[in-house]
């Protein structure tokens, strides 16, 4: 079997605090970027959740799916009573 080589960048992949509150990744901004969503104007993750739902309604690309998932999972666990 060959050898996949696979670059770890975790600054990439690391959540970072923006101005307006919320954690992101850069490459979780980078997909944002990529859909025009703008997600510094969200004062809460539901607010981004409910925009890139949005535009995956329209899209139902993949990588928007995978993002809705883990933003939605993030929001579970942050924001609701266990």
């Amino acid at each position: 079997m060959d050898n996949i080589e696979v670059d770890i960048n975790p600054s990439y992949t690391m959540m970072k605090t923006l101005p307006n509150g919320l954690m992101l990744s850069e490459e979780q901004m980078d997909i944002l970027k990529e859909y025009n969503i703008d997600y510094l104007s969200c004062k809460s993750l539901n607010e981004l959740i409910y925009k890139v739902e949005t535009i995956y309604d329209e899209t139902e690309d993949d990588v928007l799916s995978n993002l809705l998932d883990i933003l939605s999972e993030r929001d579970y666990y942050e924001n609701y009573n266990k």
